[in-house]
This record gives C-alpha cells, structure tokens and sequence, in this order.
C-alpha cells in the first residue's frame, strides 16, 4: 500500500468517521466528541517494520496529557507492517501496547482500548462464515482503510453508561405504567439496572445494519472509502 501524507490520511479517515460511524449511528457519542473537538488521530508511520508497543503507548500518554478533553484518540498506522498486516496481527499488537500504557510513566488516566482493520471480519476461502448474530456483527464494523487503534477514555465510556442506563430506566417505568398505572411510583423508586452499553450498541448496529438495505449501504460505503484510500498513492 502507498503513503499518502498526513492531511490525506485524516480526509480518507474523516470519511469513515462522518459516513460510516456517524452516518450509520454506530456509535452514540462519536459525533458529540468529534463536534467537541474530543477526537485526536496521531499517525504512526511504520517505514516497512513492525512499529513498537512502548512507542504507540508513548503515542497515546503524549496525546491524553497535551489534550486532557481527549475522550477518543485514534492511532492511526501508515505504511507496510508485516504485523499490523492481518487483524490477528493488529489485535496481539493492541493487547501489548495496553500492557505497555498501564506502565508507561506519565500515563494521564486509563483508555479502552481495541483495534479497527481494513479485513476485520474477512472469512478465509473455504471457511463457512459464522452465524450472524449481535456479537459476531461487531468485527465486520470495525474496518478502516488503514490499521488503527481506538482507544477511549473511560471516563466517556462510564458517562455514556449512565445515560444508557438511564434511559433504560425510563422506558421501563413507561412500560410498567403502560401495564398498571398504580405501578408508576414503585417502578420510579427502583434501582436501575446495570446497562451493558457495548451489548446494547451491538444490538442497536444489529437491528441497523445486520441485514437489508442497511447492511448494503454499509458495505457500500466502506467500499468506496477503500477504493479512496487504495487511488490516494
């Protein structure tokens, strides 16, 4: 693959941003970072070697403390990896750089990590591709044109869970009103439970894009911001 410079990278990624994450509402709060200015995506450069996990945890540590309203930081990695070439690769190289962040000095506050590959997902020839399902639709929603680590503040992921929990709250409050009106001042005065908020975004991608029309604009549009990405060189 070619490299192209800097400000065509982040124009190639942005369209994946506004019109894969964004414009399919794959994700609740990537438009209200972005809007914010809370997205940073440093680029690692790889030069045709295998880019080092002290060096991409440096990367975030450099970026979280110089931003401190960084909620999502993409690192973004340009060149030929031989490791970064297969997702498997890219996801061994994400567990070490958590490993190398959770000790790196300096290191403002923690990050969800998880890593977003252009073959994410790819069945090998021959393979019988696994049963479509909320969980298994997540990996074939994580491809970008060119290897990136996500990573995510965990202060952002737990606020985002509380809204969602929330929200969980009240629609069983109106539904349980909806059943017995006499029902409404207990359901208000009940603990809300615990929302699994990557389990109920993996249902809500599902219901959107697992299949139909939904599932071809998808495919449609990640296409084409590869065919963008492969004539940028």
């Amino acid at each position: 693959m070619s490299a192209p410079p800097d400000d065509v990278v982040h124009r190639i990624h942005d369209l994946y941003l506004t019109e894969v994450v964004e414009g399919l509402k794959l994700c609740p709060f990537a438009r209200r970072s972005r809007e914010q200015g809370c997205v940073h995506r440093p680029i690692v450069r790889c030069e045709g070697e295998d880019p080092s996990p002290s060096a991409a945890a440096r990367t975030l540590v450099d970026v979280a403390s110089a931003h401190a309203d960084a909620e999502i930081v993409l690192i973004t990695f340009i060149g030929d990896s031989p490791r970064l070439a297969t997702p498997e690769g890219l996801d061994g190289f994400v567990r070490e750089v958590r490993v190398a962040y959770a000790a790196a000095q300096g290191a403002p506050r923690p990050f969800f990590m998880v890593g977003f590959h252009r073959d994410s997902g790819r069945v090998a020839d021959g393979d019988t591709p696994p049963k479509l399902t909320p969980d298994s639709l997540v990996p074939l929603l994580r491809r970008t044109p060119d290897p990136v680590i996500q990573c995510v503040d965990t202060g952002t992921l737990e606020r985002a869970r509380a809204i969602a929990q929330a929200a969980a709250h009240d629609r069983m409050v109106a539904e349980l009103t909806a059943l017995n009106p006499a029902m409404r001042a207990i359901a208000e005065r009940s603990v809300a439970s615990d929302s699994q908020l990557s389990a109920d975004i993996a249902r809500a991608n599902y219901n959107a894009v697992a299949t139909g029309e939904g599932r071809a604009e998808l495919e449609r549009k990640i296409a084409e911001i590869v065919r963008i990405r492969d004539a940028s060189g």
